[in-house]
């Protein structure tokens, strides 16, 4: 763990609205404030709090920090003497340190993320055949992963991440529009990194998955999707999949859903039993469009058109070999126009 320089820069008062704390998040460079009420701990705000805010209520919402942020963080008192424990028992990025009276004495952040990894026994795949009908007319001949958030193309966010992990090769698998793929990679500081995998016919979203673990039988498989933003602890993930027996791992995300209007909280309403949530959240796990399959777990399988939803469904039926890794809320789909303008507006890097 590596204590946090410049406390007083991370600190913000509940009733900051969401646009400055955007900037002081920004400006703090540390992903993370720490939200005070009289100089009290009352709770933590991440790039990721935020991100869900923007999502549910758009980037001009007049909602202050006390509404998005995490209202019952883990802190440790200063009085203890073994911080490093709380990064470890309850899997977190951030700790603040409090006095009894709970004011923000210092914080700390995990170094987990600074261990380099050698995955030399992995292949990372990114699909990028997708058609994109998403995004609409304006974009229609541009392939998403080609798409730009702050001069930063999507697949240079990602291709810097894959070889950040230093695997046996990289392969971008493609198939609408691939020409102007293949010409961004030959000019970019990836030219003769990566390899392609063409598709003649479009393969679904899993299709090339299958050919390329059946043609690499001796490696394990990281997948991406394209047309993702995304940061996770690669060193969790791959421990994670190293301790399991199951073959295929799917990442899944924190997505939250606010319903805007008041809800009745009892299913009986006979006799005026019940009570109005105004608004409440909902928070489910989705597919985060990130996956870990085990060396050679498809020689059964032929290649062919198949979507990845079809192929889970088919291993799970199979033989049950499927499990689920939460990566968080640090995670966003740029599946169309409204989406890409969001991020545009909050990743600064």
């Amino acid at each position: 763990m590596k204590p946090l320089e410049n406390l007083e820069n991370l600190v913000i008062d509940k009733n900051l609205p969401l646009d400055q704390v955007l900037i002081k998040i920004n400006d703090g460079k540390e992903g993370v404030l720490f939200v005070l009420d009289d100089s009290k701990l009352i709770g933590i705000i991440t790039d990721g709090d935020i991100r869900r805010e923007i999502i549910l209520n758009g980037i001009e919402s007049n909602s202050t920090a006390y509404k998005f942020m995490n209202k019952k963080p883990k802190f440790a008192y200063i009085a203890e003497n073994d911080f490093s424990k709380y990064f470890y028992s309850h899997d977190i990025e951030h700790l603040p340190v409090v006095d009894k009276n709970l004011n923000l004495i210092k914080a700390y952040r995990s170094t987990r993320n600074d261990i380099s990894l050698y995955l030399s026994d992995h292949i990372v795949l990114i699909i990028a055949g997708g058609l994109g009908t998403r995004m609409g007319l304006k974009y229609k001949n541009t392939p998403k992963c080609l798409l730009e958030i702050n001069n930063v193309t999507i697949l240079e966010r990602i291709l810097n991440q894959a070889f950040s992990l230093n695997p046996a090769k990289v392969i971008i698998s493609v198939n609408h529009e691939y020409q102007k793929l293949v010409e961004f990679v030959k000019n970019s500081k990836f030219n003769e990194r990566v390899d392609f995998f063409i598709e003649e016919e479009p393969l679904g979203t899993a299709g090339s998955l299958i050919e390329i673990s059946n043609a690499n039988k001796d490696k394990n498989i990281l997948s991406f999707n394209s047309d993702i933003i995304f940061n996770l602890d690669f060193n969790k993930l791959i421990n994670y999949t190293s301790s399991s027996s199951k073959t295929l791992t799917v990442c899944t995300a924190e997505y939250e859903v606010e319903i805007p209007y008041g809800v009745l909280e009892k299913n009986i309403i006979l006799n005026n039993d019940f009570e109005i949530i105004e608004k409440p959240r909902v928070k489910y796990n989705v597919v985060a469009g990130i996956y870990h399959l085990k060396k050679n777990s498809l020689h059964s399988l032929e290649t062919k058109k198949i979507n990845m939803d079809e192929l889970i469904r088919k291993i799970s039926e199979d033989s049950g070999q499927v499990n689920y890794f939460n990566i968080g809320n640090n995670w966003m789909d740029i599946g169309n126009e409204k989406q890409l303008k969001l991020a545009n507006k909050f990743i600064d890097y």
